[in-house]
């Protein structure tokens, strides 16, 4: 009877070990990061410690009954870097995103994307439209920029912004100086 206990102990031992971890240290798994950033946009407004990013391209939702024309704008909290109106960043979320408009988001990791500056110009195209953004107020609305150029001729930048909502278009001249 001693010895029939004893072999069910050594079975028992042998299967609860081989049901174990090879190292015996339990495998944690980590979430891995999504590939593609939640948004990539321009940078339109500041508040404290969060950043209104505004995308440059329209997704169409009127196949399902949905606008035909519409922008992704999320106040992304804690960049964890700072960042400049105007600067175009791309944006990974640490969590979800709230689905007012504009959404809400904690920032899990930012790039922000080299600006460019034309042959000629002094400003580069964040610093035009750095200043665009500055010299104008758009209370309560949300705009994206459409386009940023500069006209070496006339050495100024026209950059072209879009209300959201309205879709009603801002064209403003910067002086490149």
């Amino acid at each position: 009877m001693r010895m029939r206990i004893v072999y069910l102990l050594m079975f028992m031992f042998l299967i609860f070990a081989g049901c174990s971890n090879q190292n015996g240290h339990e495998k944690s798994v980590e979430p891995q990061p999504d590939p593609e950033p939640g948004i990539t946009g321009y940078v339109m407004d500041k508040e404290g410690q969060r950043i209104l990013v505004v995308s440059t391209e329209a997704k169409d939702f009127s196949g399902n009954g949905g606008m035909e024309e519409f922008y992704d704008a999320v106040w992304a909290s804690n960049p964890q870097k700072e960042v400049e109106l105007g600067e175009q960043v791309k944006i990974w979320f640490e969590g979800g995103v709230e689905t007012s408009y504009p959404g809400q988001a904690a920032v899990g990791k930012i790039e922000i994307m080299p600006s460019t500056t034309p042959e000629g110009a002094v400003l580069s195209d964040t610093e035009a439209l750095n200043r665009a953004l500055s010299k104008n107020t758009f209370e309560n609305e949300i705009v994206t920029a459409q386009s940023i150029q500069y006209d070496a001729d006339k050495d100024e930048w026209t950059i072209l912004l879009k209300n959201t909502d309205s879709y009603e278009e801002y064209p403003i001249k910067v002086q490149d100086k």
